[in-house]
């Protein structure tokens, strides 16, 4: 399957709610629909404040989203991320990127990933929302992958 990101950086102080919807939401989905209709991976990239913008997310027909920032980097909670996106579609990212830095214990970033697991998969691609910075640890990032190995062994073992 191939993966089509289009309208990249939607951003509710760049893109009001009447810009998305009278521009935006109408070629999001038309072309959502015939790109999926042919069997590829739509999403694309919000970050930054989205709140005003997150009520329209299943509206768009994109099978994801990348990169929505949650709080206290973003302005949304995971819970009002669950809520738009629904069971239909994928949250790409989820771990707010300041928890990468030592601004913030590895406790804090040890329990958004658990809560992204928990509330997102298995229609998540796990990330970093929006991007590590460059004082960002690499060791939290191996963290993670170790939380998400012992997360995916829980269902390996259960056959």
């Amino acid at each position: 399957m191939n993966i089509i990101n289009f309208g990249e950086n939607i951003h509710a102080g760049t893109l009001s709610p009447d810009l998305f919807l009278k521009y935006h939401l109408p070629s999001c989905r038309a072309n959502s629909d015939r790109l999926r209709a042919a069997g590829k991976f739509t999403h694309s990239h919000w970050d930054g404040d989205t709140r005003p913008l997150l009520k329209y997310a299943r509206d768009t027909h994109l099978s994801g989203i990348e990169a929505i920032t949650p709080q206290p980097q973003g302005d949304v909670t995971l819970e009002e991320v669950k809520d738009a996106l629904g069971d239909e579609m994928f949250l790409i990212d989820g771990i707010p990127a300041i928890f990468f830095d030592h601004t913030f214990s590895e406790e804090v970033l040890i329990e958004c990933t658990h809560r992204v697991l928990e509330l997102f998969a298995p229609r998540l691609v796990l990330g970093i929302s929006d991007e590590i910075s460059s004082t960002g640890d690499l060791e939290r990032v191996r963290r993670v992958g170790q939380i998400v190995e012992e997360y995916n062994a829980r269902f390996d073992s259960s056959g």
